[in-house]
């Protein structure tokens, strides 16, 4: 049974990855719409809250399992929930790339380009408090609202993977790429620990939520903050919501997809891991004619077979992952 503290803590990790990834989206568009700000502006302390709550709760959840009994990962002598441990490291460096976005902020100001160096550690940073936050519910799956919770989580890691990485290399975006490979994983993962397709289709259901509100909330807190600290709107600011925008809208039908993908190789009684190699490299597949569709000269001969193969071993190792995740919580969870 897993402990009270840690389905707390769990929630509490999804709490604040939700405020992280919302204050993101809503720096984003302060920077399109708006343009000058500091450290200390809302949009940035809406994200810090969000880290601190994950850094805060994995701290507090591994203090209080020490006198835990059976078997437990031990980090420095102390009792270590996994989940945690990988949610409190992810929160440690995203708040320790803060500070060096902070001395950015001190020598040059706002932000020209998006592509920082402090930039890209946070999206790093993000991107692993997300998998913690799956793993936190993978523990939970037992029950109608941990499953809940997962696809949450998941939905929630695939829109922070889609601005992961950006621009291109050697002719091949990056974007998809990345979106892609953890796009696969995500369903995988999620299909692996639950052990049926419906979960899979719930994280598509959900991800229509997550980007409804990564539409709306941006654009109305930027008005409503600009209006409030006296900073005008830039002329020539279109309005429309920069990161949602930058969400894959197919995903939901690519879940769908996957989901009956899933079931009909199941009953053809394929191994589970050939299986969700194969619906991984589908996943690829799609996002990559989904980019070649928005962007025709993006490339297809390399962007293709390149985004295909990393949803392929995206797949694959999401299953594997699922194996352990499958273990988190029971008292054979975790090697001493």
């Amino acid at each position: 049974m897993v402990p009270r503290r840690q389905v707390v803590g769990a929630w509490l990790l999804l709490a604040g990855f939700s405020s992280l990834w919302l204050g993101v989206a809503w720096d984003g568009q302060w920077h399109v719409d708006v343009g000058p700000d500091t450290f200390f502006t809302a949009p940035h302390l809406m994200f810090y809250f969000g880290t601190s709550l994950i850094g805060l709760t994995s701290l507090a959840v591994v203090l209080k399992s020490q006198r835990d009994m059976g078997p437990a990962l031990r980090v420095f002598g102390l009792r270590t929930p996994l989940p945690f441990l990988v949610g409190g490291l992810g929160a440690a460096g995203h708040l320790l790339y803060g500070a060096t976005d902070l001395w950015w902020h001190t020598v040059y100001g706002f932000d020209i380009l998006e592509d920082t160096p402090s930039h890209l550690s946070l999206s790093i940073a993000m991107q692993v408090q997300a998998i913690a936050v799956i793993m936190a519910f993978a523990a939970l799956r037992t029950t109608t609202s941990g499953r809940w919770g997962l696809a949450a989580a998941g939905a929630l890691n695939v829109a922070a993977a889609s601005i992961l990485l950006d621009g291109t290399l050697l002719g091949i975006d990056l974007t998809v790429l990345a979106g892609g490979a953890i796009a696969a994983w995500t369903l995988s993962a999620i299909a692996g620990t639950t052990r049926t397709a419906r979960w899979v289709l719930a994280v598509g259901l959900v991800f229509i939520a997550v980007q409804a509100a990564t539409y709306f909330f941006p654009l109305l807190a930027t008005e409503l903050y600009a209006d409030g600290i006296g900073q005008p709107i830039r002329d020539y600011a279109l309005g429309l919501p920069v990161v949602a925008l930058a969400m894959p809208a197919v995903f939901p039908i690519v879940a769908a997809i996957v989901a009956a993908a899933i079931e009909l190789l199941r009953r053809r009684d394929l191994a589970p891991i050939t299986a969700m190699t194969v619906v991984g490299a589908g996943v690829g597949l799609m996002a990559a004619l989904y980019m070649s569709f928005l962007e025709p000269d993006a490339g297809p001969l390399l962007n293709i077979p390149a985004i295909t193969a990393m949803g392929a071993l995206g797949g694959r190792f999401g299953w594997q992952c699922a194996a352990l995740m499958r273990r988190l919580g029971s008292r054979e969870a975790v090697v001493v």
